[in-house]
């Protein structure tokens, strides 16, 4: 998560999550007043390594594993290969892929 012009989305995370301050959060953009400490959030990331400890030590944190690499050769063979030749003008009898390959 990074800054940017626009702020900090992890400075907004810490504040929306703070219990001590989340009953009256004021959004910037709209100028309005929120109580957010009823509300359940829902964040997904592909690496917890770039989030703030601070943020995290706020979170529970949900571990679901991703595709095994049986898996992701076969949506490679039966999916991706297949559209990128034909999303590139290529036939399959300029190119061929076998499993091993992908």
């Amino acid at each position: 998560m990074g800054k940017d012009s626009r702020g900090d989305p992890g400075a907004a995370l810490l504040e929306v999550l703070d219990p001590a301050q989340n009953n009256k959060f004021t959004d910037h953009f709209l100028g309005t007043p929120f109580d957010l400490s009823k509300i359940m959030f829902i964040a997904t990331a592909n690496s917890l390594d770039t989030i703030h400890p601070a943020l995290l030590d706020r979170m529970e944190i949900i571990d679901i594993t991703g595709y095994t690499l049986e898996e992701k050769v076969q949506i490679a063979d039966r999916y991706l290969v297949p559209r990128q030749i034909k999303e590139n003008g290529i036939t399959e009898k300029v190119i061929k892929f076998n499993m091993k390959e992908l």
